[in-house]
């Protein structure tokens, strides 16, 4: 018996076994990166939801604050007006003070 010149498997054979192998390994390697991107997308939707509500979260203290420390806008118009007539009445006493004592008001 002639080992040397017996084979194993046919060139067919072969060929069928490495089309096999290629085929086996591209499903594989392409269900692992589709499994590492679903997970990537979840991950990120996750993070992004948790970023989404964590800043919902700091507008809602801002705009407890400003509802509480600061005034709305007829508030600073009454508290401008007030002004206004207190920087008047000043005027008013600066010009009678000037005028009693002897200078001419501007």
């Amino acid at each position: 018996m002639n080992n040397s010149n017996q084979k194993f498997f046919s060139k067919a054979q072969l060929f069928q076994f490495f089309i096999t192998f290629l085929l086996t390994t591209f499903g594989v390697l392409t269900a692992y990166y589709t499994t590492i991107a679903g997970i990537k997308l979840d991950l990120a939707r996750k993070a992004e939801s948790q970023i989404v509500n964590e800043l919902d979260k700091r507008l809602s203290n801002i705009e407890l604050l400003l509802k509480e420390n600061f005034m709305t806008k007829k508030e600073f118009f009454e508290l401008k007006d007030q002004i206004n007539q207190r920087l008047l009445k000043i005027e008013l006493r600066i010009e009678d003070k000037n005028y009693r004592g002897g200078t001419s008001p501007p």
